[in-house]
């Protein structure tokens, strides 16, 4: 019958096994509910946008001239400044990807805060970049006052970046 010396490091080695696969578990768990996440803003902003396209052909004024649905095309960027598509094409993968690394290097990527304002910002870039990919524009249609129409993607990026502006202090990395 073996003794206790024998079984201990098999022991230890379940264990050690155990524990590996219960962290992995909780890392997988935590990088697929974030994609989840991710994958339902860029759903929900795909999906307005199309509502947009098919049902907002007249405006739908919901509070006077202050704020109301109306359909447009942004071949531009942000404010409908005119960019040539191929430029926006090819930079917006790399903007995001400059992003990620930035994030990645300044922020504390253990907090809630940090991931939740990169997925924001990344499901927004890659809601637009589908809409300039499937289209050759972007789809806008929420309109206020005389600011220039924005959607849902463009919050998610507004949103991201007053997280990371506001609660960085928060967030960042601490350097040792």
């Amino acid at each position: 019958m073996p003794g206790f010396r024998d079984i201990l490091p098999l022991r230890l080695f379940f264990q050690g096994l155990y524990g590996l696969l219960c962290n992995m578990r909780k890392i997988f768990w935590n990088i697929s509910g974030w994609t989840a996440a991710a994958i339902i803003l860029i759903g929900l902003d795909q999906l307005s946008k199309y509502f947009a396209q098919t049902y907002l052909q007249t405006p739908h004024r919901l509070i006077s001239d202050f704020f109301q649905l109306e359909y447009s095309q942004n071949t531009g960027v942000a404010f409908g400044i005119a960019i040539p598509q191929i430029v926006l094409i090819i930079g917006s993968p790399i903007l995001i990807g400059l992003i990620i690394y930035l994030v990645i290097k300044e922020l504390d990527c253990r907090k809630t805060l940090s991931i939740l304002s990169l997925i924001l910002i990344i499901s927004g870039a890659l809601g637009n970049l589908m809409d300039r990919l499937i289209h050759g524009f972007v789809i806008d249609f929420i309109a206020i006052w005389r600011w220039p129409n924005f959607n849902l993607a463009d919050i998610y990026i507004t949103l991201g970046i007053l997280f990371m502006i506001v609660f960085y202090g928060k967030i960042k990395k601490v350097k040792k």
